[in-house]
């Protein structure tokens, strides 16, 4: 999202502004967060850490709250001010500060949000309810680039971990919505609790934005069947720590015989990206974009459809109305986080940044 872009540089002007004003660091330990009542013996967590939880009791927005999560809270206050001199000031027309005012204006407007609804990104699923065939949906999968709906990997750029003087381009799993793959698979309560919940979630999100139940129902089975296949070809978070296993070289050419269904030059090519930069790349997990991308020859128009959708949907709740955002909440605040309270939109805009 373009927000996004806006909202870091605003928090490298706040790291810039603020950098002087502050006082001073002091290294070494607190020793007022330490709790010298507690027998280290007895439990060693609260003699180190006691203090530091008398003094900052658990906020009802957090589902934990460290020395880390403070930073954070302090920045997004910092931030926050900058955002609000950015509000409440003009400047002069066309220089960055009027731009990036404007800019904020526009997204802090909630009478507008509220007022359009889900309208602003209905032009988007019109189009793609009205696409019928799966070479259709690849067209405007690419027309759609860079938003990366329904592209069931994460594609991009960094050091060659074998070759630290050249940058080449990374591929890795993806497609999860629930991140990891144990909220598919696993059978435990909590875990299939969630799963649930989730299925729920799809079902509501579809019909707040103009669906029918019954066909809000249909698509959240499509959506699941395929996130569960992806689930179980999926690497472990565990899995994924092995970085010998992770680092599989190959040339565009081989990646191309191998995962014909990807279209991966195509992709990268409607990213603005000429192929030559991307002769060679790393496979992360060769294994899983061998059955992605069975799977993705396989899949109907409607299942192709139904996902990108669901992209479209996920990805733009934060920037929509109340009941929108509200409704997201629900479940990956409370039920994934375990959050009682939505923080405020303040802090929701400065954490895209993080």
């Amino acid at each position: 999202m373009r927000i996004k872009k806006i909202l870091t540089m605003m928090t490298m002007v706040a790291a810039s502004a603020t950098a002087m004003a502050q006082a001073p660091l002091k290294s070494g330990i607190d020793l007022t967060d330490l709790d010298r009542s507690a027998r280290p013996g007895d439990s060693f967590y609260q003699f180190a850490c006691g203090g530091w939880m008398a003094k900052n009791p658990l906020p009802a927005a957090y589902s934990r709250y460290g020395s880390f999560d403070r930073l954070a809270e302090d920045n997004n206050q910092r931030i926050n001010a900058i955002l609000k001199e950015l509000q409440e000031k003009t400047y002069a027309k066309g220089t960055v500060e009027q731009k990036l005012s404007d800019y904020y204006k526009l997204a802090m407007d909630s009478t507008r949000r509220n007022r359009e609804g889900v309208k602003p990104v209905l032009p988007v699923l019109n189009e793609m309810e009205k696409t019928k065939t799966v070479y259709a949906l690849q067209q405007l999968q690419l027309k759609l680039n860079p938003f990366g709906y329904g592209v069931p990997f994460r594609i991009g750029f960094g050091a060659d971990e074998k070759n630290a003087s050249m940058n080449i381009l990374n591929v890795m799993q993806g497609g999860l919505t629930l991140g990891m793959k144990d909220y598919y698979l696993e059978t435990d309560e909590a875990t299939t609790k969630i799963r649930e919940a989730y299925k729920q979630h799809i079902v509501r999100m579809f019909q707040l934005f103009g669906f029918k139940k019954g066909t809000a129902e249909k698509k959240m089975k499509n959506i699941m069947k395929v996130e569960m296949a992806l689930a179980k070809v999926s690497k472990s978070r565990t899995e994924l720590r092995d970085p010998i296993a992770n680092y599989n070289k190959m040339t565009l050419a081989e990646f191309n015989t191998l995962y014909p269904h990807f279209q991966l030059e195509r992709q990268m090519n409607a990213k603005g990206l000429q192929t030559k930069y991307f002769q060679q790349m790393i496979v992360g997990q060769p294994a899983f974009m061998e059955a992605a991308d069975k799977l993705f020859a396989q899949m109907s128009a409607a299942e192709f459809r139904d996902v990108m959708e669901w992209g479209v949907i996920d990805g733009t709740t934060g920037f929509l109305n109340d009941a929108v955002r509200e409704a997201n909440f629900e479940f990956y605040g409370k039920v994934m986080s375990g959050r009682k309270e939505d923080h405020p939109l303040w802090r929701r805009s400065t954490n895209q940044v993080q």
